[in-house]
């Protein structure tokens, strides 16, 4: 209904802040629907969102703000390309053989590893690896894990997200975020 009443008069320019929060997802899809249809029909709509994934979907151009201050502004994709490299995500059994924590354990081996550009703990036990080529690192990592006794469960590849240019230009971990 808010949208409605901001278009009724036909502006050339749109502000909408958060327009999705609190919605369900069918809910959310139509709204993206009309952003894009509005967009599409020359209107200029000017999006806030904490949902990256939305601004990635629907935005021409992104600014990323931090504190106040524009910490990266260009096109979705031209951003993601900024951040060299993959993303492997590793599930990690919670204990490591001898007692202590495993994940902790991997961490330590995978530290210092030439294609690991950063590790990230995560919650549950799992680690975040940012690498130039996951591609030839998957094969590093399970070797490295191996051999310090670590029980990875689940090793995914992931292209930098929107997420991960947040995470890099802020310089916080996900868990800080």
């Amino acid at each position: 209904m808010d949208i409605a009443l901001g278009v009724i008069h036909s502006p050339k320019v749109l502000f909408l802040d958060e327009p999705t929060v609190g919605l369900d997802p069918p809910s959310r899809t139509r709204v993206w629907e009309e952003v894009r249809r509005l967009r599409d029909e020359g209107m200029t709509v000017f999006v806030t969102t904490h949902y990256l994934d939305e601004a990635d979907a629907l935005c021409e151009r992104i600014a990323i703000i931090d504190h106040g201050e524009i910490v990266a502004e260009g096109t979705p994709d031209g951003l993601k390309r900024e951040i060299a490299g993959d993303v492997l995500l590793v599930g990690l059994e919670p204990s490591y053989p001898g007692g202590g924590d495993g994940a902790e354990q991997a961490a330590k081996a995978l530290r210092d590893a030439p294609y690991l550009h950063r590790l990230e703990q995560q919650e549950g036990g799992g680690l975040r690896l940012y690498v130039e080529n996951g591609a030839t690192a998957i094969p590093q990592v399970l070797r490295t894990l191996e051999g310090c006794g670590a029980a990875p469960t689940t090793v995914q590849l992931q292209r930098p997200s929107l997420d991960d240019v947040f995470l890099a230009r802020t310089g916080r971990s996900l868990q800080q975020s």
